[in-house]
């Protein structure tokens, strides 16, 4: 169960990388106003409560 864990914690850390290298994308275009940087905030919030919620049951 543990290793499965770990899987699932890299794959959400490499998730949450494409994600803040899609909204990098999307500063450096210009294009990043109203919905989309609500989308691209809200986004990288719960990537990140993924992560961290997975994480907890291997620090324990």
């Amino acid at each position: 169960m543990k290793g499965m864990i770990e899987l699932l914690v890299f794959l959400f850390v490499l998730m949450f990388l494409a994600w803040c290298a899609n909204i990098y994308r999307h500063i450096r275009a210009g294009g990043w106003k109203g919905f989309t940087a609500v989308v691209d905030i809200v986004g990288a919030l719960v990537i990140a409560g993924m992560t961290a919620a997975l994480a907890l049951p291997l620090i324990k």
